[in-house]
């Protein structure tokens, strides 16, 4: 082979693999798209297309009376960007009350290590399984009920690491690293009613303050 041409083929091979990452970044992004507004029309909402490259797509409306949002975020930048999944449920009316539940792990092992309170609520399975606080332990504890214990446990069941649960800023909110997988559509779709139920405790918490 010519030595002269072969900067020429490693630059022709750094290009094609240049336009098959931009190619499959595309071809993901479509998908996950596909996903969200196939998840919007089962659960009766909005889809919002993104807008340009760069945009994220949206699920909008209303539930139960509560305002909806189902969204993609990123966090940090280059090669320590994050990309999250989220659904938020705006109760109608919020008090002082704030949680957040997430799955035991090492993580909350750790937390828990250096200082942070959980509450438990009686049921040794379900608080073997879950780390939660809040600022309100014993309204909170009558709050999650069988019942509501049963739903959290049965919509995250196949929810990774990491993901949590809280009501802070005026929503109840989850969110999850990644993209909107059928997987993930699946569960957030089972997850919404809870986020709904959870944001009805934030309503009676603010009626009782």
């Amino acid at each position: 082979m010519d030595n002269d041409f072969i900067p020429w083929l490693i630059l022709g091979c750094s290009a094609a693999g240049v336009v098959l990452v931009v190619w499959s970044g595309f071809r993901a992004r479509r998908k996950a798209h596909e996903r969200m507004a196939a998840l919007a029309g089962r659960l009766g909402l909005e889809f919002v297309a993104a807008k340009g490259w760069t945009g994220h797509a949206r699920i909008t409306g209303g539930v139960r009376g509560k305002r909806v949002e189902i969204f993609n975020y990123t966090t940090g930048s280059g090669k320590s960007q994050k990309h999250w999944s989220a659904v938020s449920v705006a109760p109608a009316t919020t008090g002082s009350l704030t949680f957040a539940l997430c799955k035991q792990g090492f993580v909350t092992k750790v937390r828990a290590l250096f200082g942070a309170k959980e509450i438990t609520v009686g049921d040794a399975a379900f608080d073997a399984r879950w780390f939660i606080q809040t600022n309100q332990p014993d309204f909170f504890r009558a709050a999650l009920m069988p019942e509501l214990r049963v739903k959290l446990d049965a919509a995250l069941a196949g929810a990774m690491k990491g993901g949590k649960i809280k009501l802070e800023a005026g929503a109840v909110r989850y969110e999850e690293q990644g993209a909107f997988t059928a997987d993930r559509c699946a569960r957030y779709e089972v997850l919404l009613p809870v986020l709904c139920d959870l944001a009805d405790v934030a309503e009676v918490s603010a009626s009782m303050s």
